[in-house]
């Protein structure tokens, strides 16, 4: 059986397992010399309630769908003719041509539903062939098709071991026996599911993919036995490690899927791998007082995709001096709330883990910990996390000296006579030294600012608003860029070129290179300077001086208050200082690659590990030519990898075979409400001003220049609440929606306008 017209393939279409609703369909022309006689046939024909559909000439062609371009009406009373009048010719005037060659049909609408929702045969992102299910739980048939919340969504790769939730193998058993009716394995079908179980099937499309996708070659089932293999040994107990298991995650620390994305090339990956999450990470925390897993690497790759270790991360959160017995109780702890909780794998520091003090750290102690350690263990516990406290007091001003030391160690290999290899391997040595490593330590110290910060709004010292007008307060580097920015070009560039959007990523241009692009032809318009200021009252102060008096950890009121604004404004000035050396790090990569006739884009499909191994050894075998074929490998690598989706937490093998799509809890920042228009990053005109919310997957500082343009809000897929672009939101007073995940960042970006009200922490999309 051959796809047709949506009306046409329902109307043919004889199936076992489900119930295709009755139907009539009906030429335009006709209804359009005769709406008398049309509409009292659908009153004789239908009982109740009616669906009117289009089913234009336009519509589910074999390149090209309009599926949703035209309009549809549910729930129309059969009896009332005038309404259903009304209705057709609105749905024929949506088609504006063709439409005497067009046609509609009348479905009778499904009564009791409990479950409805589209499935579609394969990935939309990356075509990998699956039965993607967004599905709705309730009597609104149109929830999903609409886009309203509560949607839900559910990826299932067909396989002989792990099976889908009993409530949806059966639609899969429908699905296959469509595929088998109309020879397509590429569809898009509506359903629904009522209270007595029965499917009913409203709509059936042919899934436009294009020719390119058509021919991928992969197996999934094969390729996540596969996965499954590793996970498993990965998962096994380890001698060295506390916690009986592992989990894995996108964005639990160090922010892998924010900062270079899902499938980052492979010079991007390496290269964050050699900065920071190999060793660097590891080191920092033994300096900060914690356990010490210097031998371990924090982030492992699947298919392309980075992944943190889970139970690496949480050990590496213990306080040193913390007892084998009581490291174990709590890891074991921390599993079994991520476990339950994966939602918060973007949130672990804030909602899971316990890694400083603060003035609800008792509070939470006793809440999490009650049936699990008993007065002794949560003092104890207690005691080590003050102790972290006192020890990044003292290492702020340590860390911060050393960021002196790579402005000098970069200026000075910069006007160097070194060779390209050569300058390329001490930029990373500094960097990591006197760059990563203190940035690691200033962004720890920010982190328990932030959470004092918090602290202090949960027990009612300040108000939210207040703590906001804090963070407004404090100055730091990107401030300083947007008020630098409407002085003079040339010292702006001198300070701020070396920052890119995707800061790992060589073929992203620089501020430099692209600086017409980035900022509009008005950013030499003077702006007003940051002159904001934060007092406390004396009530306030007077109730923090109790908490400092009883932690024992700062001096008085100024000790903490100079602690937290500096660990902020620090964090950011050594970011901004080490991504320097990575954009010092492209220059002569792509010197290199200019040398030996190696493109840009080649350049970013090479692992720098490769480079590096040329700096150390020389072989026989023409290097050159060895890298030319790591490039080409890698590329190969990387095309198939990219089509390999797996879910943002993965807790187990069956979590590769059914991905259940929940989505994180949003973090919305400033105290603002707004509505506006809505921009995709990817799509928009970087010359122009984005007057309206502008909506990007992952963002880090080389970004800035959006704020430069004029944009109303910021909306990201990945991003936790502190993050660069929260941090630089708050200081904005700028409202926002930090990592919203991929269902409410792809249902916001389907649509055209948003309203965001970050005091009651809601959206809500405007037709």
């Amino acid at each position: 059986m051959k796809i047709v017209s949506k009306a046409r393939t329902l109307d043919k279409l004889k199936i076992k397992g489900a119930i295709i609703p009755q139907l009539k369909i009906f030429q335009s022309r006709n209804f359009l010399n005769n709406k008398e006689k049309i509409t009292s046939k659908i009153k004789n024909n239908f009982k109740k309630y009616v669906a009117i559909r289009s089913s234009s000439a336009d519509e589910d062609q074999i390149n090209k769908s309009n599926a949703g371009k035209f309009l549809s009406f549910l729930n129309i009373s059969s009896k009332n003719e005038k309404d259903l009048s009304n209705k057709i010719t609105k749905v024929i005037k949506s088609y504006k041509k063709n439409i005497h060659n067009s046609e509609f049909f009348v479905q009778e609408m499904v009564q009791k539903i409990k479950i409805s929702g589209v499935i579609l045969t394969r990935e939309l992102e990356n075509y990998l062939p699956c039965y993607n299910i967004n599905y709705y739980v309730g009597k609104d048939s149109s929830a999903v098709t609409a886009g309203k919340e509560g949607s839900k969504n559910i990826i299932y790769i067909d396989n002989k071991k792990y099976k889908i939730n009993k409530e949806f193998k059966k639609l899969i058993e429908v699905v296959k026996e469509i595929k088998k009716k109309t020879k397509q394995n590429d569809l898009d079908i509506e359903f629904a599911v009522d209270i007595s179980n029965r499917i009913y099937i409203l709509q059936i499309r042919q899934l436009v993919i294009k020719k390119d996708n058509k021919k991928l070659k992969l197996d999934p089932e094969k390729l996540f036995l596969k996965l499954e293999k590793k996970i498993k040994k990965l998962k096994q107990k380890h001698y060295s490690l506390y916690g009986e298991t592992t989990y894995f995650g996108v964005m639990p620390d160090w922010n892998p899927a924010e900062i270079i994305g899902i499938k980052p090339r492979p010079l991007a990956l390496s290269l964050y791998q050699e900065l920071i999450t190999d060793h660097i990470w590891s080191q920092n925390r033994k300096i900060y007082g914690y356990k010490d897993l210097s031998q371990f690497h924090l982030m492992t790759t699947f298919y392309g995709t980075p992944f943190v270790d889970v139970r690496i991360d949480f050990n590496s959160w213990l306080p040193n001096s913390l007892s084998k017995n009581l490291s174990h109780k709590i890891i074991n702890f921390y599993l079994k709330t991520f476990k339950q909780k994966k939602y918060l794998h973007d949130k672990v520091e804030f909602e899971i883990l316990l890694t400083c003090y603060a003035l609800n750290t008792k509070k939470k102690i006793k809440e999490r910990f009650k049936q699990l350690l008993n007065n002794q263990e949560q003092k104890t516990l207690i005691n080590c996390l003050k102790q972290i406290n006192i020890k990044a007091n003292q290492q702020m001003k340590v860390d911060y000296s050393m960021i002196a030391n790579l402005i000098e160690n970069q200026n000075k290999i910069e006007k160097s006579s070194l060779y390209y290899l050569d300058k390329i391997y001490w930029l990373i040595e500094d960097c990591k030294k006197y760059g990563t490593l203190p940035f690691a330590g200033l962004a720890r110290c920010a982190f328990i600012a932030t959470e004092i910060l918090n602290s202090f709004v949960e027990e009612k010292i300040i108000t939210n608003d207040e703590k906001i007008n804090f963070l407004a307060s404090i100055k730091t580097i990107t401030t300083e860029m947007n008020e630098d920015l409407h002085k003079n070009k040339k010292s702006f560039i001198k300070k701020y070129g070396h920052l890119r959007p995707g800061t790992y990523e060589i073929t992203s241009l620089n501020y430099r290179k692209n600086f017409k692009n980035y900022f509009s032809k008005n950013y030499y318009k003077q702006e007003k300077k940051n002159n904001n200021i934060f007092n406390f009252s004396t009530l306030q102060k007077n109730k923090i001086n109790i908490f400092i008096k009883e932690s024992n950890i700062y001096k008085n009121f100024d000790d903490l208050i100079d602690f937290i604004k500096k660990s902020i404004k620090y964090r950011e000035y050594s970011k901004f200082i080490f991504s320097k050396s990575i954009d010092l790090i492209f220059n002569n990569i792509q010197d290199f690659g200019l040398k030996f006739n190696i493109k840009n884009d080649d350049l970013s499909y090479l692992s720098i590990n490769n480079l590096l191994e040329l700096y150390f050894n020389l072989s026989n075998t023409s290097p050159i030519k060895k890298i030319k074929n790591d490039i080409s490998a890698n590329k190969k690598e990387y095309a198939s990898n990219k089509n390999i989706s797996l879910p943002d937490v993965i807790t187990e093998a069956k979590d590769l075979f059914v991905q259940i799509r929940n989505d994180p809890k949003i973090n919305f920042i400033s105290n603002k409400s707004i509505v506006s228009k809505i921009y995709e990053y990817n799509k928009i005109n970087l010359k122009a001003d984005i007057s309206g919310v502008i909506c990007i997957e992952n963002a880090d500082p080389g970004y800035d220049f959006l704020f430069s343009k004029n944009i109303k809000g910021l909306v990201t897929k990945y991003g936790g609440q502190n993050s660069h672009m929260a941090i630089r939101c708050a200081e904005l007073n700028l409202p926002a929606l930090i990592g919203v995940g991929e269902q409410i960042y792809n249902k916001i970006t389907n649509n055209r306008f948003i309203k965001i009200d970050c005091n009651l922490k809601k959206i809500d999309f405007i037709a």
